[in-house]
């Protein structure tokens, strides 16, 4: 039908996906580690590393033409895996808030149970301006945040900025899960 988006293959081994991998298993953990290991500057370094990554794999995708529907899974998955966990592990070290951590899990953790009963409605998921702007502002202020507690850098006033920009994205974040969970849960027109 014309105007419907065209499936992209199901491709594994492309530079993108192995990016996306990568920042699962090179970043979240690495973040984490120099975090506990009280190294906030090199930590706050591989966070932004993680988040850069999210932008890199799309753009690789789109111009080496590897854009394949695995990518578009796996991209999104690995975004919110890999917050969901480096923020839990900032949280315990006590880098992180927990109200975030709290919202931004149910909020997923909601939309997977969405998901996995609608699956077929998942399929046809696109991202919209609001995910975009939620992981704009977590994507900065998650290294912003951790960057203020380095002892290189004063803690005010970017602390209470980088608050206010965890705040808007967790906001932000719940509005983007009601239009996905609505979008999922919508039937098909007759």
């Amino acid at each position: 039908m014309a105007g419907d988006r065209h499936e992209s293959p199901m491709r594994w081994a492309t530079l993108p996906n192995a990016i996306s991998v990568a920042r699962l298993l090179v970043f979240v953990p690495l973040t984490i580690w120099l975090a506990a290991d009280g190294r906030e500057l090199a930590a706050t370094l591989s966070l932004a590393a993680f988040g850069a990554t999210d932008w890199i794999d799309g753009f690789l995708a789109r111009r080496l033409g590897q854009v394949s529907r695995v990518g578009e899974v796996l991209d999104p998955v690995a975004d919110r895996l890999g917050i969901i966990v480096i923020g839990f592990g900032l949280a315990l070290l006590g880098y992180f808030p927990w109200f975030v951590l709290v919202t931004i899990f149910l909020c997923d953790l909601a939309l997977l149970v969405i998901g996995l009963a609608r699956l077929e409605r998942v399929r046809e998921g696109r991202v919209n301006l609001l995910g975009k702007a939620r992981s704009a502002f977590i994507m900065v202020a998650m290294p912003l945040h951790l960057l203020s507690y380095a002892e290189q850098v004063p803690a005010e006033p970017l602390r209470t900025i980088t608050w206010w920009m965890l705040l808007i994205g967790t906001v932000l974040h719940v509005a983007a899960g009601a239009v996905y969970a609505v979008r999922y849960l919508r039937r098909r027109a007759l």
